[in-house]
Order: C-alpha cells, then structure tokens, then sequence
C-alpha cells in the first residue's frame, strides 16, 4: 500500500467548498478558490510522500460522497483543461519553431549576402549580428518545447494526485482528531 500524508480541512457547512457563484447542483458546482488553493499547496508539499488523503471535518452532515465527488470532478476537469493548454502551447511552440528555422536559414543567406558585398570587419561583423539574429528568433520556442514542460509535468502529477486522492468526511471539531 502506498505512503499517504493527511490535508486536512475544517468548515462548518459543506457550501463553504463551493463557488457560490456557479448555480449548478452540488456535484457540478465548482469548488471554492480559496479550498482549490489550499488543496494544490498542501498536495504540492504532499505529492512526493505517496497517495493524498483529504480529510474534510463538517460541523453538520452532508450527502455522502458529495465532497468526493466534487473534489474528483473538479481536478479531473483541471487536468483535462491543463493538458489541453500545454497541448495548444507545443503547439504554437512548433510553429514558431518553424518559423524560426525558416529564419535562420534566411538570415544566414542574408548574412553571407552582407559579407560578400561589405568587405573586411564590417561585414563580418554584419554577418556575424544577422546569424546571430536569426539563432535569438529560436531560443522563445525550444524554451516553450523543452524548458516549459518542466513546471507543466509538475503541475499535471499534482492535480492527479489531487483527482485521485482519498477523500473522507468526517463530522465534528476538527481539533477532536
């Protein structure tokens, strides 16, 4: 059996997980900022010990597997949603890169152009500056290819943690634990 580390949670009703300014019933409402907040900075510190376990404390009962059932939805809906931005953006990193290939080439063309028409140190320098030129139009999407993926992996393994977490209601004190 997987590690888990505990996130708990106290609220006095089960309304205060939610928006309330989706009117959608309680299982297709969308969760409280503040609560999606909390939930992704303790399972940020908690994704690397195992599964996560929430533990919701309410002062009154409410519909059993409500909470469950919201907090699944609502990460598995932000997960679907972050994977669909990162797709969009290799995307867009592609093209650009493309663009930025088709450029280098150019500017490297437009380079030797400069240093057969421009003699001496002029126009190697000239040379030198449009190549260079061509090779900084690379850099923004090999960064958005490579680089950005780093922080968007993490971000996905959280809210998969979060989406496949534990969750388990309990009613009473929080502090009676």
């Amino acid at each position: 059996m997987a590690h888990q580390k505990v996130l708990e949670v106290g609220v006095k009703t089960v309304e205060q997980l939610f928006d309330h300014r989706d009117p959608a019933p309680f299982r297709e409402r969308t969760l409280d900022p503040n609560f999606v907040d909390y939930l992704r900075e303790g399972g940020g510190d908690r994704i690397a010990h195992g599964q996560i376990h929430i533990v919701v404390w309410l002062a009154t009962p409410c519909s059993p597997g409500e909470i469950e059932q919201a907090v699944h939805s609502h990460f598995d809906l932000t997960l679907e949603r972050t994977r669909h931005r990162r797709r969009e953006q290799v995307r867009a990193g592609w093209i650009a890169l493309t663009i930025a290939a088709i450029a280098v080439v150019v500017l490297t063309a437009v380079g030797e152009l400069v240093a057969s028409k421009v003699a001496g140190s002029l126009g190697s320098g000239l040379q030198e500056a449009i190549s260079i030129s061509g090779w900084v139009l690379m850099w923004r999407p090999i960064e958005i290819l490579i680089y950005d993926g780093i922080p968007w992996r993490r971000e996905r393994r959280l809210l998969r943690a979060l989406r496949d977490s534990r969750v388990e209601v309990r009613v009473g004190a929080r502090d009676a634990i």
